[in-house]
């Protein structure tokens, strides 16, 4: 292994940190996108050296090249790698990508040596990326951001619509057969070729230097997979704090409508037709419902949006607003009274809870991942269980019906201590010195 930066662990000096990300803005606005460019925004007014190193599914361009954002696009160092799923032939494709592994240890030796890589999401690298990294003598840090180690759909939520609590090969295969068809075999063979992934995903995260997770709520799974409580570290997520805090509390004392908002992608387990079919038992004209977000195929699917809004009545006031980026979210907030988060799905944390809370925006959310860790019932806002639309619409004919209890909520999220993100890397920093010394 590379001899270390004779001044990386001390604790008062930069850091070289490498970002390792599926995506990143502007190309793409997901969570995760947002949390990695806020992370190194952090880092770099925290005085550390900062290079992000992405995916880019852009054409003409031949797969594992290397393409760099111009200078000046953001405060940190882009460069991107080409990669747009070609050439694929087995489920274990998608996971070790030799194309991706040959690409970062280019781009490695073509710099001098990072203290520490951050990895965010392995979907669209490759597996192999840990190996690379150690290879060339750095030391890595592994946010699980959600399950796409162990569950190609990437949130243990069956296609059945119920919450998977931990892989089995059967169950597994019964989930993926009708979207990856042939590489999931019906039958021993399917189970084989998830048996197989499996312990490709325990030996992956088996060696990787240190684990992080937003939340606990995340680890069951990666347990029950055999991975060991001790190579966790739970380090919460951080939100834009200060330009929401500067918002001012929404007028819900005013004769108008309540507007609430919608924010993230479109696909079935955020649980957007849930909130539409719950929002409509309320008298039409009480809530006006405002959607955030970006429409993309759901591992194949792309019907989701249509059947979502079949059945909107004339009489509904619905909009839908399309894809935003981070900049745009305090505008967002500042036109919303209340928020809603319904997902199905076990999330690992939920950046838009936080954000609506920080803005003294009240949350309806479901009792469920680590959105429930976010305020308590009753007091910034209300947690139903998922999937109920009795209990959701419940919930917002409480807020509607009742205009000084929305306000108290919003005072009660305006309280809440809202993690900023130079707290979370603050907290980061120390995680990469400690490996960064045992390196």
């Amino acid at each position: 292994m590379s001899r270390m930066s004779s001044n990386a662990s001390d604790d008062r000096s930069s850091l070289r940190v490498l970002l390792l990300a599926h995506a990143l803005p502007r190309e793409s606005v997901g969570g995760v996108e947002q949390h990695v460019d806020g992370l190194a925004r952090s880092l770099i007014d925290a005085g550390h050296d900062v290079h992000v190193y992405a995916k880019t599914g852009r054409a003409g361009v031949a797969q594992g090249t290397h393409v760099d954002d111009p200078q000046g696009t953001a405060p940190y160092r882009t460069t991107r790698v080409a990669y747009r799923y070609e050439g694929l032939d087995s489920l274990l494709s998608l996971y070790s990508v030799p194309l991706l592994d040959e690409a970062l240890a280019r781009f490695l030796a073509s710099r001098p040596r990072f203290d520490v890589a951050h990895v965010h999401h392995l979907t669209g690298l490759s597996t192999g990326t840990l190996a690379v990294l150690r290879a060339h003598g750095v030391p890595e840090v592994l946010t699980l951001h959600d399950y796409w180690t162990i569950c190609p759909r990437g949130q243990m939520w069956h296609r059945d619509g119920s919450v998977t609590e931990r892989v089995a090969p059967d169950r597994c295969a019964d989930c993926l057969r009708p979207t990856f068809g042939a590489w999931v075999p019906a039958g021993a063979g399917g189970q084989a070729v998830l048996a197989a992934l499996h312990d490709h995903a325990r030996n992956v995260l088996g060696h990787a230097t240190r684990l992080v997770v937003p939340s606990a709520r995340v680890l069951p799974p990666y347990l029950a997979l055999g991975i060991p409580r001790e190579r966790f570290a739970v380090v919460e997520n951080g939100v834009d704090v200060e330009a929401l805090r500067a918002l001012p509390l929404p007028d819900v004392a005013a004769p108008r409508r309540l507007r609430l908002g919608y924010l993230g992608t479109l696909i079935p387990s955020k649980g957007l037709d849930v909130l539409i079919r719950a929002w409509q038992i309320l008298p039409p004209g009480t809530i006006e419902l405002h959607v955030h977000g970006n429409v993309v195929p759901y591992h194949g699917d792309a019907s989701f949006l249509t059947r979502a809004l079949a059945g909107l009545r004339p009489e509904d006031r619905f909009t839908w607003h399309g894809p935003y980026r981070s900049e745009d979210l305090p505008r967002i907030l500042a036109g919303l009274d209340l928020l809603a988060a319904p997902a199905l799905w076990e999330e690992a944390f939920g950046l838009t809870v936080r954000e609506a809370l920080a803005a003294g925006r009240p949350v309806i959310a479901s009792r469920i991942g680590g959105l429930q860790d976010a305020f308590a019932d009753g007091g910034a806002g209300r947690l139903v269980a998922p999937g109920s639309v009795d209990e959701l619409a419940a919930a917002l004919a409480e807020f509607a019906s009742d205009r000084a209890r929305l306000a108290a909520a919003s005072r009660a999220a305006r309280s809440l201590p809202v993690r900023g993100f130079a707290a979370m890397a603050e907290e980061l920093v120390a995680h990469y010195r400690a490996i960064a010394r045992r390196a």
